[in-house]
């Protein structure tokens, strides 16, 4: 016998079913046990199910394995949260496509939906891109904001890397299972995000591979877990528009835009953004003006206290911590600056040679460039 959050993850794990079918199926037999034991007529009747879907439900027991899904969480170090359980975020509850099952590392707070911004953008950025996500994700973090956003390359890393530069909080959503991370290159920052600075997030089963669909699902968690939504660079079709139209029509939420150059095509999505009436953005400062929010008034003090020591003296950089470090950054300079390419030229592993990068860009001793390579800033 299945426990009511077991029944839950057993239906997350049905193929082709998703939230809202599953919705359907809560609201028309009143608990996932139900479901579990209805007839294929009584599931066919059910809107947006049909003969097929019915078929492959009353068919659960050879097609689904909680209590092994249950366990490669757990040997995972996460934790499953389902959406009858009073930990279940309220924010996401309201939604009209709730996930029906949260998989989580880290943790979230309550106060992290207060004044979170979810700062989103191309996977192919630029460098003006990276640079700018990595300021408005450190500035925003520093004045008490939580960024949200999705893990993936390019501008959400920067984002989430700028949080983790003032110390601050962000959650990352994902759009795949977390068996196995993608990027794979993020798998330590997803560690440096769990250890006390947020939560990784994934409604999706452990295995599932990223896909076209599963990313469009992500968007509207991101969407829904913001208050508002800042684009910083993004080309005419890109997700991060996905994500800003569900922030404002479903959610209400005030979206941003960050210019770029007049004809660049990584920011032509930006520019329609703001001639659809997206609030141009220059500064963390303006966001947080615009929100009606107050800074953090001390971790702001102090991070423009450093900003202002910065600018008076010429930048200096502290020894490196170690020779491995050095080693990973002069294969860079030696033109190695893929993950592949620097596990060759240092005859290591992915798993030793990703946290060193993940360290070298915390420190900002190195930066993502588009393509999954990494330069000196």
């Amino acid at each position: 016998m299945l426990t009511p959050q077991e029944a839950l993850v057993t239906l997350n794990l049905i193929p082709g079913l998703g939230s809202m079918r599953i919705q359907a199926l809560l609201e028309f037999f009143g608990s996932a046990e139900l479901v579990l034991h209805a007839r294929e007529n009584m599931l066919a009747m059910v809107p947006r199910i049909g003969p097929k879907l019915a078929s492959g439900i009353a068919d659960w027991r050879n097609c689904t394995n909680a209590r092994a899904e249950l366990d490669c969480a757990e040997q995972h170090g996460v934790r499953i949260i389902t959406l009858i359980d009073k930990e279940y975020p309220d924010f996401l509850r309201r939604m009209s496509d709730p996930p029906i099952v949260l998989y989580v590392r880290g943790n979230w707070l309550k106060s992290d939906s207060d004044k979170s911004v979810a700062i989103v953008g191309t996977r192919q950025a630029t460098p003006y891109g990276v640079t700018t996500a990595r300021k408005f994700g450190r500035e925003l973090a520093s004045a008490g904001c939580t960024i949200i956003s999705g893990l993936a390359r390019g501008i959400d890393t920067a984002a989430h890397m700028g949080a983790l530069d003032a110390g601050g909080r962000t959650i990352a959503v994902l759009g795949f299972g977390m068996a196995e991370m993608y990027p794979p290159e993020n798998a330590g920052l997803m560690e440096h995000i769990c250890a006390g600075h947020g939560a990784v997030v994934s409604e999706f089963p452990m295995y599932m591979r990223p896909s076209k669909t599963t990313f469009p699902q992500r968007n509207r968690i991101v969407a829904a877990w913001s208050r508002a939504t800042l684009v910083v660079e993004a080309p005419q079709r890109s997700g991060s528009l996905h994500t800003a139209s569900l922030a404002a029509a479903d959610y209400g939420n005030s979206v941003f835009a960050v210019p770029g150059m007049a004809h660049s095509v990584a920011s032509s999505g930006c520019h329609a953004l703001i001639r659809d009436g997206a609030t141009l953005c220059t500064s963390a400062a303006e966001l947080i003006s615009d929100m009606g929010w107050s800074a953090e008034h001390q971790q702001m003090e102090l991070f423009e206290e450093a900003i202002s020591k910065d600018e008076a003296r010429p930048p200096v950089r502290e020894p490196l911590p170690d020779e491995e470090a050095n080693q990973v950054i002069q294969a860079i300079l030696s033109g190695h600056d893929t993950l592949d390419t620097l596990c060759t030229a240092l005859g290591q592993g992915a798993h030793s040679v990703t946290p060193l990068l993940m360290r070298l860009q915390i420190e900002r001793r190195i930066i993502p460039i588009p393509g999954g390579r990494f330069a000196l800033p």
